[in-house]
């Protein structure tokens, strides 16, 4: 039995369960059947003596015997003219078919009393004998067997119907639990039911539902590491290559001053140059800091006054931009932005840096906000113009002009990480960068 499939196990154990049910019930009518038989041969005997008792009244005694005569004839039932007997005793007349070789005889026996035309009275017996036993087993043999046999079919068809019903559903919760461990998302089992099984379903679709979830949370986080990985290597790759570049820098020209080599003989005016340098990379160590903790960045969002943020940031470069003789023009109002407050201090310092650092001599550096958008423009003369394409890049090079640091790359991925949209522009004598007050960036 535990190797048997579901469907022939379920089959058995429903048609042995109505099996033994529907026999039961036969027996149970089978043993009950006689003692009922007996009553319904009583109230027919009774109800068939009251009926010739009111026919035979007032009629005359040999009428009397003769019709009772041909009725016990013709019927089961025995009637005739009592006699007179003893006390306590019935008299039973020889033409009263009795079974004496049977234990189960039932004597039913009616008296009634009748006037006859004489005035005299008569007293009418009725008799019947049943073999209650016997006639009870010759009716269900009768009808028993048919009906047996219409209730096992019967038990088939709903054992069949029964265990079929719960095959199919094991069969598709099956199906698609197979479909389910490919992570086919598109499998999901059909709830057409209230019960138990309908509810299994539904738990098993909203478990799948979650673990889809699961997994696709776990792949969206997988590939914002490996961006992350990336974005450190590329970090990396280029913070080594500015720091490395000026170092070396630096040493060649100390190196020339220690034997005084040719120009680096004045001392005093490469020690500024050696100053410069060693300005440069304390800048870019800040700047590899900052970068290091961008990863806590999150989760820290607020809304903030740009005014409040960027004046302290002005005041700060407000001596460099004084030396460059660059004029600050400052068009904000109370306007918002969404970011954590770190961020956006960060975000506002690398880019009033670049734009003092980036303006030539007596410049214009303008600040304000229109059509939704946050702008820093400052004059920018270049014989050679950018690469929009790769402004946002790290890349080093003492000798080139157009060198990238890390300020915008830290810009931009900051924003990112907030999900801020920005863009650079470039006119003929200026560079623009800009950041989208009204909308985030659509980072899916």
């Amino acid at each position: 039995m535990k190797n048997l499939k579901i469907f022939p196990k379920m089959f058995i154990q429903i048609f042995s369960v109505l099996g033994i049910i529907i026999i039961l019930i036969h027996l149970l009518v089978f043993y009950i059947f006689p003692k009922t038989y007996l009553e319904n041969r009583k109230e027919e005997i009774c109800t068939e003596a009251n009926k010739i008792s009111r026919n035979l009244a007032g009629k005359d005694i040999n009428y009397v015997n003769q019709a009772l005569d041909f009725y016990s004839k013709n019927s089961e039932i025995k009637a005739f003219v009592k006699g007179q007997n003893k006390k306590n005793e019935v008299q039973i007349k020889d033409n009263v078919d009795i079974n004496m070789d049977s234990n189960s005889n039932s004597l039913i026996i009616e008296e009634r009393t009748i006037s006859l035309n004489s005035g005299k009275k008569a007293y009418l017996q009725f008799v019947s004998t049943a073999d209650m036993q016997e006639d009870a087993k010759n009716l269900s043999f009768k009808f028993l067997p048919y009906s047996l046999l219409i209730s096992l079919l019967f038990s088939i068809v709903v054992s069949l119907i029964y265990a079929k019903s719960i095959k199919n559903n094991i069969e598709e919760i099956k199906t698609v639990t197979d479909r389910m461990m490919t992570l086919d998302k598109d499998a999901r089992l059909i709830v057409d039911s209230s019960d138990e099984i309908g509810h299994l379903k539904d738990q098993i679709n909203d478990l799948y539902f979650t673990l889809l979830k699961s997994i696709d949370d776990l792949e969206f986080k997988n590939r914002e590491i490996i961006k992350l990985e990336r974005l450190k290597y590329d970090f990396l790759k280029g913070a080594s290559h500015e720091l490395k570049t000026p170092l070396a820098s630096l040493k060649i020209i100390l190196e020339n001053m220690k034997y005084n080599i040719g120009k680096y003989k004045n001392r005093d005016l490469y020690i500024s140059d050696c100053i410069d340098i060693v300005d440069g990379l304390t800048h870019n160590i800040s700047q590899i800091l900052s970068v290091s903790s961008l990863d806590n960045l999150k989760d820290d969002e607020e809304v903030l006054c740009i005014g409040d943020i960027l004046d302290p940031v002005l005041d700060k470069y407000e001596l460099l931009a004084n030396q460059k003789n660059i004029r600050i023009e400052k068009f904000l109002g109370d306007e918002t932005v969404y970011i954590g407050k770190r961020a956006l201090r960060i975000i506002l310092s690398n880019l009033v840096s670049n734009a003092v650092k980036y303006t030539e001599e007596s410049g214009l550096i303008k600040i304000g906000v229109e059509d939704a958008w946050f702008y820093i423009e400052n004059s920018y003369t270049s014989n050679k113009p950018l690469d929009m394409d790769k402004v946002f890049d790290v890349k080093f090079d003492l000798n080139k002009e157009n060198s990238n640091g890390l300020g915008l790359y830290i810009v931009s991925n900051l924003l990112n990480n907030y999900k801020i949209g920005h863009k650079v522009l470039q006119g003929q004598s200026t560079f623009v960068f800009k950041i989208d007050l009204a909308n985030r960036q659509d980072m899916e």
